[in-house]
């Protein structure tokens, strides 16, 4: 296989490693190749309207090619399978056609700095019944499924005509399982799922592990989310461990059921499966590489991770797009530094709070370091907050004049629209 030589290779287009490659074209590092296996972006934190039936441009789609010819860093689509950090290359896999036939043939490319950004996934933790009844949450595609899985379920639900509620069991109690509920139990409802006369009531539970909701949050914003879920008819359920899934139901290890006409799994979250093969890279019991407080791999000092996929062993950032999103940054000022051949600095994570959009329901969330206190937010101050979060992300990705064009056309839409979950 013949060995092509980039510059600095960025594997993984979601918030951070599109943002740094971004970041290091505008400061005039135009040798930045940027890989993904999906021809377009959509920023995870929107995945929810995705799954509730918001359409791909209602989420702000982007185009990795129109972005790369606009910035002018190199974007090509593949899939990582290897990586040989003794000679500095990686390996993309071949892409087979539906029938076998081989459509892109595999790639090996050279790099004087790689940084990986593929992002994680939820683990079925070795629960029965969740690959084959449940769905998760990792990517367009899931949101795409679930929300197909969704709306012919309340079809059938009601051209069945059952007089009890159409049942949505949620496992997890984390961002992703709690915006998900509040967003399902409220706006989907009154999106296109089904004609108004086909709608049947429905019926959201919330299961939690352990014996704490939201676990690791502010014991006040937890109280407020829980108090705002349960307002909109959400049922929640602590220390219910989950043993099995069936396509109609939940048994959790004390035996109690629970119905689920659809069961969304949200619990945990590990690094991507390609760590499980590359084994020049040491990772941790969750799948995630290990790195050094440079964001370095432990293993090579020329492979930088970040993102869901990496952990600093002593001080680990949690993983969401708000903390890749500063490691991108890091990155884009360390990366030339260590390239002209200078130690990069440590990363260090700033916690700047916690933001989550329950639909309907609300918005709930705490902003650290404003006026060296932290400050509670609820209702349109969060909403504000939310909306901030994206504008910021567009005019990163988007530049200030389309950014500002993308934020007015999406104030517009939301003027006439559903009310949208954002952060």
């Amino acid at each position: 296989m013949n060995v092509r030589s980039e510059g600095v290779v960025i594997v993984g287009g979601g918030a951070g490693g599109l943002e740094l490659a971004i970041r290091l074209a505008k400061a005039g590092h135009k040798d930045v190749l940027l890989i993904d296996r999906s021809a377009t972006h959509v920023w995870k934190p929107r995945l929810h309207e995705l799954a509730a039936g918001f359409r791909r441009g209602e989420v702000d789609e982007l185009d990795y090619a129109g972005l790369a010819e606009h910035w002018g860093f190199g974007f090509e689509r593949g899939e990582l399978a290897d990586i040989d950090p003794e000679a500095r290359t990686l390996t993309l896999a071949e892409w087979p056609e539906d029938d076998g036939r081989v459509r892109v043939p595999g790639r090996c490319i050279g790099y004087q700095a790689v940084v990986l950004a593929i992002g994680g996934v939820t683990p079925d933790m070795g629960v029965e019944g969740v690959l084959e009844h449940a769905l998760m949450l990792d990517s367009e595609a899931d949101a795409e499924r679930l929300f197909e899985r969704f709306s012919t379920g309340l079809l059938a639900h009601r051209a069945g005509q059952r007089s009890d509620p159409f049942h949505i069991a949620i496992v997890g109690s984390g961002a992703t399982g709690v915006e998900l509920a509040g967003l399902l139990a409220t706006e989907a409802r009154a999106s296109s799922v089904a004609p108004r006369e086909c709608q049947p009531r429905v019926k959201v539970t919330l299961l939690e592990a352990t014996d704490t909701f939201m676990p690791g949050m502010e014991d006040e914003v937890r109280q407020s989310i829980r108090k705002r879920l349960l307002n909109v008819g959400i049922d929640i359920h602590t220390e219910q461990q989950v043993s099995r899934v069936d396509r109609d139901r939940l048994t959790t290890d004390g035996g109690d059921e629970f119905p689920a006409d659809l069961t969304i799994w949200a619990a945990g979250r590990v690094g991507p499966p390609v760590a499980d093969s590359i084994d020049a890279l040491a990772t941790n019991k969750k799948r995630q590489w290990r790195v050094k407080p440079t964001l370095q791999s432990v293993d090579s000092d020329h492979v930088f991770v970040l993102g869901d996929c990496s952990v600093i062993d002593d001080e680990p950032a949690p993983p969401t797009a708000q903390a890749a999103s500063e490691q991108a940054e890091h990155l884009a000022k360390e990366l030339p530094r260590f390239l002209a051949g200078e130690t990069p600095a440590p990363f260090v994570y700033e916690d700047k709070g916690t933001l989550l959009s329950l639909g309907e329901a609300g918005s709930v969330g705490e902003v650290k370091g404003w006026f060296a206190d932290d400050v509670q937010l609820r209702g349109r101050l969060a909403r504000a907050a939310y909306q901030g979060l994206q504008r910021q992300h567009q005019f990163i990705l988007l530049g200030p004049l389309k950014g500002t064009a993308e934020a007015l056309s999406d104030v517009l839409g939301r003027s006439v629209g559903p009310r949208l979950k954002i952060h």
